[in-house]
This record gives C-alpha cells, structure tokens and sequence, in this order.
C-alpha cells in the first residue's frame, strides 16, 4: 500500500523522544521553522519558532509528523 503523504524522512520508529532535540522541523509542509529544545514529558517538548523566536510547548505526537527544515529562512 502505498500513499502520496508518507515522508519517508519522519518515518520509523522513535524510540526515545530525546532524539528530536536540536532538530528543525516546520509546522506542516510549508509553514514555519522551530527547533526542537527540550523534552519537558512523554507527551511534550519546549521549541522555539525560528522566525518569531518565541518559545512554547508543543505535543511530541505533532513534532513526529512535521516534516524536517531542510532549509531555514
């Protein structure tokens, strides 16, 4: 089975979300840059938007299917 979506760079299998920290990720395919700070829980992390430099948390489960930033404006 195949689907146009799959990201082959956010797939696998994330066995400890420490991994994301220091990643940059865009919040959905076109949208803006944040870095990947800190795990504050199982559930969240602490990123910062690159462009605004605001800081927040946002849920791990949304951080995994945001695609990488392979560029940073």
């Amino acid at each position: 089975m195949h689907s146009r979506d799959f990201k082959e760079a956010n797939a696998g299998y994330l066995s400890d979300p420490r991994e994301l920290v220091g990643q940059f990720r865009r919040f959905g395919d076109a949208g803006p840059a944040y870095e990947v700070l800190r795990i504050d829980s199982e559930d969240e992390a602490w990123i910062r938007v690159v462009f605004s430099e605001e800081e927040l948390a946002y849920p791990i489960a949304e951080i995994v299917v945001d695609p990488i930033a392979e560029t940073i404006p």
